[in-house]
């Protein structure tokens, strides 16, 4: 496909509402034609239907997005070998604004498929703690084997630091702290930067929400003062 000829209007990219029915809707310059290019003919769909599809898989619940963020994601989706209309690789907002903070998130999916692609990966192994907390393990250890070193690498992931409020974590506490002990050691073992697991997204904007709050709050003085004058 020749994106000279044909480029993704910015009408389809920006946000969730994508019309398919827009007529002749201007064309923009993209910064990596060849990455969207190799997506599109990958895909084996329109670059409409591309378009629809990653807003219902890979952007799914985000409002507003741009051609920056459609090309990192396929950038990171072309280096890893993952699929963002599977959800193997996809965005993740993490604060709101007129310019959206997004994370780029890969699912315990994507991990996986990533370590077993990997030329060096000679095998995972997870132990678990004897200590209980009720009938979850306090720890999992994950240890990950390569081919190209003599001694494995082992991460223990603690149940007390890893679990937060999220209803995964009450249904499923086990699974989770498995999967935070191996996506830990997938990230030091072949040294995977810049993209998270879920549960490492959900907890930032977590923080960062907390951080807007507590920037709203009034100063203690401002406070002080208005306790006084309703006392007067």
């Amino acid at each position: 496909m020749n994106l000279q000829q044909e480029s993704i209007p910015p009408t389809t990219i920006k946000t969730q509402r994508v019309s398919s029915k827009a007529s002749h809707p201007r064309k923009s310059k993209l910064a990596h034609p060849n990455v969207i290019a190799k997506a599109l003919e990958k895909s084996g769909l329109s670059y409409q239907g591309f378009v629809d599809t990653l807003t219902q898989t890979a952007f799914q619940g985000i409002y507003f997005w741009r051609e920056t963020d459609l090309e990192r994601l396929l950038v990171a989706a072309s280096r890893y070998d993952l699929d963002p209309l599977n959800r193997e690789i996809m965005m993740f907002e993490v604060a709101t604004s007129e310019q959206p903070e997004l994370l780029l998130v890969i699912g315990v999916d994507g991990w996986a498929k990533i370590m077993n692609a990997h030329p060096q990966f000679d095998g995972i192994e997870f132990l678990e703690s004897p200590d209980l907390m009720g009938d979850i393990p306090s720890w999992v250890q994950c240890t990950i084997f390569r081919k190209d070193r003599k001694v494995p690498l082992a991460i223990k992931e603690y149940f007390n630091e890893a679990k937060t409020d999220q209803l995964v974590w009450v249904t499923h506490p086990k699974r989770m702290l498995r999967h935070k002990a191996l996506v830990q050691c997938a990230r030091l073992a072949f040294g995977l930067a810049g993209v998270y697991e879920p549960d490492e997204a959900m907890r930032i904007r977590q923080a960062k929400r907390q951080t807007s709050r507590l920037g709203a709050i009034p100063e203690k003085e401002e406070i002080m003062q208005k306790i006084k004058k309703q006392a007067s």
